[in-house]
């Protein structure tokens, strides 16, 4: 049981540091398009999915870089996914307390029944029953974290998609590359703070983020 436990806050440990790792990273998909977050694992997309390919333009000769750490804080998504996070993960860990609390407390029981010797084979048998019931409870619990891991990175990796396809359309052309920043991640060392477009990029996805939520309240 208190394996189950400890598995189930590191396997959120490890979902909340991927889905910030992830953000952070960066790497090119192409030769041509230099992104400003590192493509994830492509999975099936349904087909109906609708995506923005990067055409080629005359090239411009002009550089801009986002700030990562500012989109990490400033992004509405972002703090959607955390918040969402952190509610579903503090709901398994308190029914997983509790759980944790029942399981003892009939474990104790069982082996004073046994150590009495006087308790009836059938008692005996229910209450073993009672502990494997909470046993299963506690594996479910640890599917529903297994799941919430999965549905964190399945979030992550549309963020992902989003801000690139956003890239392509408010680029329209003006810039050859949109390199990344990041204190984590020191890819760029130096930067000159003029070719910097974080504030338009951030204020962008904030605002269709905004109207994707909108949308889909109606």
């Amino acid at each position: 049981m208190n394996r189950i436990l400890i598995s189930i806050n590191v396997g959120l440990v490890l979902a909340v540091a991927f889905l910030f790792y992830k953000v952070y990273s960066t790497k090119d998909r192409d030769s041509a398009s230099p992104e400003v977050m590192e493509a994830v694992p492509k999975v099936a997309k349904p087909e109906a999915e609708v995506t923005v390919k990067q055409v080629g333009n005359v090239p411009t000769g002009k550089i801009a870089y986002v700030n990562i750490d500012r989109l990490n804080e400033e992004s509405l998504e972002i703090s959607d996914l955390v918040a969402e996070s952190k509610r579903r993960k503090e709901s398994i860990e308190a029914s997983m307390e509790g759980l944790n609390m029942k399981y003892q407390n009939k474990v104790e029981e069982f082996q004073l029944l046994q150590k009495g010797g006087i308790a009836p084979k059938s008692e005996m048998e229910a209450k073993a029953r009672e502990i494997q019931g909470i046993e299963q409870e506690a594996q479910n619990k640890q599917l529903q974290m297994d799941q919430l891991t999965l549905d964190m990175n399945r979030k992550n990796e549309s963020f992902q998609r989003t801000v690139r396809e956003l890239l392509l359309r408010w680029n329209d052309g003006r810039y050859d590359y949109i390199l990344s920043y990041s204190e984590a991640v020191p890819t760029l060392l130096l930067g000159n703070s003029t070719l910097e477009v974080t504030e338009e990029v951030i204020r962008e996805i904030n605002n269709e983020y905004k109207q994707r939520k909108t949308t889909k309240k109606k």
